[in-house]
């Protein structure tokens, strides 16, 4: 049985109130032990995504010893109009918010981020001074964002129809409703959001603009599956002159590296954030 909380301290309190329930999956979660650890590790889930595609990581630490956070970015796990009423800061926001309730109350927080949320960690992990960070397939280079084009369609357009179906080949650690692939499908990845995208586009540049003088060390991990992210983004960051930098390109995996349909290939990734997060360099 998963050791897991959903009473979490409400990090996006301060933050856009969403209107709309929050799916079971998207729930921010915690995974802590009866005796508090010393450490403790904040997980940043991806842009359109939310807390449930990160129980696979919070199991793998927690069974190191760690305790675990999540928490869900404003707009996401609900619905569309909620989305497209939350901001970068509403996003960045909660993740600042949680990382400065954790920093009270353990001796060590260390960051891992997913996709957006490898961005998002990149900020807070610079804000803190945070010792160890890892980025998985992380948003720091998106070549399908054109930036203009995105400013300009984000005036006139609120959401653009587009193809989406779930793959049943996917497997979840989440505790959930049968249906939340289903109905998130439905709200978010049918859609493309001109002002959403504008809205990572920030959140990606205010993180570039913070690797100089990052000095967490850092493993990223590229995957040559991945069509979204390419290695360009690890080297990017992996490349800084603070800290220790590594950069593992894994060939068989894709974007969604915690629940990759290659479970040696997810395994792999999962093994080196636990790796790194322990200290081997």
């Amino acid at each position: 049985m998963m050791h897991i909380t959903y009473e979490v301290p409400g990090f996006s309190a301060k933050h856009y109130q969403d209107q709309s329930p929050v799916r079971k999956s998207a729930r921010a979660w915690a995974m802590v032990h009866d005796r508090t650890a010393e450490q403790a590790v904040l997980l940043c889930h991806g842009y359109t995504g939310y807390p449930g595609e990160l129980i696979r990581p919070g199991i793998d630490l927690f069974e190191k010893g760690y305790d675990v956070y999540c928490p869900r970015y404003p707009g996401h796990g609900t619905s569309n109009m909620d989305f497209l009423a939350s901001k970068a800061e509403d996003w960045i926001g909660t993740a600042y918010d949680a990382y400065a309730h954790l920093s009270s109350r353990y001796e060590k927080v260390s960051v891992v981020g997913h996709s957006m949320g490898g961005a998002i960690a990149t900020i807070i992990a610079d804000a803190f001074s945070a010792d160890t960070l890892v980025l998985l397939a992380p948003a720091l280079v998106i070549p399908a964002i054109p930036r203009k084009t995105i400013w300009l369609l984000k005036h006139f357009i609120k959401k653009r129809k587009v193809s989406w179906q779930g793959d049943p080949e996917y497997h979840f650690y989440y505790e959930g409703d049968p249906d939340d692939d289903a109905y998130l499908g439905s709200q978010y990845w049918s859609y493309q959001f001109p002002s959403g995208i504008w809205e990572l586009e920030r959140v990606r540049k205010q993180a570039v603009a913070c690797i100089d003088h990052l000095g967490s060390d850092t493993l990223a991990i590229s995957g040559g599956k991945d069509s979204t992210i390419p290695q360009e983004a690890c080297t990017l960051v992996t490349s800084k002159s603070k800290g220790v930098n590594k950069h593992l390109h894994i060939e068989d995996i894709g974007h969604l590296m915690p629940y990759d349909k290659n479970q040696e290939a997810q395994d792999k990734a999962m093994a080196a954030v636990v790796s790194w997060i322990e200290g081997e360099r």
